[in-house]
């Protein structure tokens, strides 16, 4: 199924996507040209991830203001979605993956505790991710994407990371047939497992040390830095593995 859902995309779809231009560089730029190998891979991924900036076009509300038809449509959606991101997949050349919908009992806990009870603002019940091997790869899917749907708005972590060091791309995209707003991650393929692995298992040991005590010790509190260090050499190494090249023995 999957060979034919490939060769029936290479059929029906036209590669190749006009490359977005970058500004002249300034005189400042042109005067610190990178001498070396390393300096410039991280002068290019510096260009690119900067030529993608983060906005919102305008605020992302559902159209549907009750929970039990907003979440049914987003069962739809998700389909729409689906077929959206494995498109974009196949022409960026990354990796598409498709979830379940958010579940109910997870959707009403986000609904009451981070959208004041206002169904309107649940933008991510629907949701997909783009897995990119390299910098290149997040900037082609997301341009992809972007020649597909309307992108309402944008949250670009890999120039602004989160405090650990932790980077993606957040899109809130709107599907053209049912309207749904939906969530598009980009990630980095080292990051990405990183989040899902060893980054987990230490949030889960933050929880825990939280939730034994309203007031930690001193000992508990350094075992939360402790564990917050780890995680952010974690994402620092894997971002550096993105910019730094690697020179070939022999």
């Amino acid at each position: 199924m999957g060979k034919f859902f490939k060769t029936a995309l290479a059929m029906l779809m036209m590669v190749g996507q006009p490359a977005a231009g970058f500004a002249t560089q300034s005189q400042f730029e042109q005067k610190h040209q990178p001498n070396n190998a390393a300096e410039q891979n991280r002068f290019h991924t510096g260009n690119v991830l900067e030529s993608i900036a983060s906005y919102q076009a305008y605020q992302p509300t559902q159209a549907l203001t009750t929970f039990e038809p907003l979440y049914q449509q987003a069962q739809h959606a998700q389909n729409e979605l689906a077929m959206l991101t494995q498109k974009s997949a196949y022409l960026s050349a990354t990796d598409a993956l498709i979830p379940q919908v958010k579940s109910p009992q997870r959707a009403l806990a986000k609904l009451h505790a981070d959208c004041d009870g206002d169904v309107t603002r649940l933008t991510d019940l629907a949701r997909s991710s783009l897995v990119a091997n390299d910098v290149d790869g997040v900037v082609r899917a997301y341009r992809q994407l972007k020649s597909e749907v309307e992108v309402v708005r944008v949250k670009n972590r890999f120039a602004t990371p989160k405090a650990n060091g932790y980077r993606d791309m957040n899109l809130l995209v709107r599907l053209p047939a049912s309207g749904h707003i939906a969530e598009v991650q980009i990630h980095l393929s080292e990051i990405a497992a990183i989040k899902n692995g060893p980054e987990h298992d230490i949030y889960q040991q933050i929880q825990q040390i939280e939730r034994r005590s309203s007031n930690p010790s001193e000992f508990e509190l350094a075992q939360i830095d402790k564990l917050k260090w780890q995680s952010t050499q974690m994402y620092e190494t894997a971002w550096s593995n993105y910019i730094t090249p690697k020179h070939k023995v022999g």
